[in-house]
């Protein structure tokens, strides 16, 4: 018999996966199911009588079994303290996830309610001031939380030092650019090494850019996704909705006044915000590599690859750091 190899990623049929973990809920027989999303991990949407769910299937060995419980205990927290996240649904048993057997290993599930409508519209002041006063919330009420499961932190390892780990293997052809994002991690470092024992360190979101919420028919707003969140520092959270969806000025503005009617915005987080965003930048690229070469394949990770998110990074610190240009002289021009 031909030997069967190892497996890194399988896509579970999401008939047989919905059938497999929805007998755990106290809820109405699905009307349909489908893959919604393969990423980070894969999402399914259900729809039955009583509501329409999102069944997240965490991709084996993405996140450590501290992590998830850190991400459910944290959205369920919020959740009894009023804010408006998609926190997970109990099972019969009183959890909130369980692991299945896939070919690749033992994968964690759990289910959502689904958060219909839109995402927030940049050009609509009153939806990116509710985004702000959302994001002010998850600070404010997760002063308190506490968690025995241990998460990641987003950290300077976290957010340059390891992406550049990720990228300098396939900038060895592109000698300039090695010594471009080496400059541009050293600097961007320095100068957050410097400010952050003035910044509020606690829970973050991780990845509040406009995509992570939905505005609905009426007008409500509720945040979900909470994958990359941890504890960090609270002005890198915010720099990600000015990184994303935020970069507009009305959105801008408006996002911050909403998050100071909820939590202070002290001179000291606006000052390492322009930092954090290009720290985004390097971070997110890191994310790709690390994605590609796990489960998505390293195809993409070619020049023309490089050559925009590069340039992401050069548009970026013209725009929020200038300073950054002159201290790394030509290499960053």
């Amino acid at each position: 018999m031909t030997q069967i190899l190892p497996v890194t990623h399988s896509t579970l049929e999401a008939e047989a996966l919905v059938a497999e973990v929805w007998q755990d809920y106290s809820l109405a027989e699905p009307i349909t199911r489908s893959l919604f999303r393969f990423g980070l991990n894969d999402h399914y949407v259900v729809k039955s009588p009583d509501g329409d769910y999102v069944l997240r299937a965490y991709h084996h060995g993405w996140r450590s079994e501290d992590d998830i419980v850190y991400e459910l205990t944290a959205l369920i927290h919020l959740q009894k303290r009023g804010a408006p996240v998609c926190a997970p649904i109990a099972r019969r048993d009183g959890s909130y996830y369980r692991y299945i057997s896939a070919p690749e290993g033992p994968r964690a599930v759990a289910l959502f309610p689904y958060a219909a409508g839109r995402i927030p519209d940049v050009g609509k002041e009153d939806e990116y001031r509710a985004y702000g006063r959302t994001l002010g919330m998850i600070h404010r009420y997760t002063d308190d939380f506490i968690c025995r499961s241990q998460r990641f932190p987003i950290d300077l390892a976290h957010l340059i030092d390891q992406p550049l780990a990720n990228m300098l293997p396939f900038l060895q052809h592109r000698p300039a650019d090695v010594a471009f994002v080496q400059a541009v991690a050293r600097e961007v470092r320095t100068e957050l090494q410097a400010q952050i024992n003035n910044l509020e360190w606690g829970f973050c979101h991780g990845d509040f850019h406009g995509g992570n919420a939905h505005v609905d028919s009426k007008g409500m707003l509720r945040v979900y996704d909470f994958d990359c969140c941890g504890p960090g520092w609270r002005a890198y959270d915010l720099a990600v909705c000015l990184w994303g969806g935020g970069a507009s000025e009305i959105a801008w503005t408006a996002f911050c006044q909403g998050y100071e009617e909820i939590h202070p915005l002290p001179k000291s987080t606006r000052q390492a915000i322009p930092w954090f965003v290009v720290a985004r930048q390097l971070w997110l690229i890191g994310l790709h590599i690390s994605s590609g070469i796990h489960k998505a394949g390293v195809w993409f990770l070619n020049d023309n690859y490089f050559n925009h998110h590069l340039g992401i990074v050069r548009k970026l610190i013209e725009q929020h750091v200038p300073d950054l240009a002159v201290k790394a002289g030509a290499v960053v021009l």
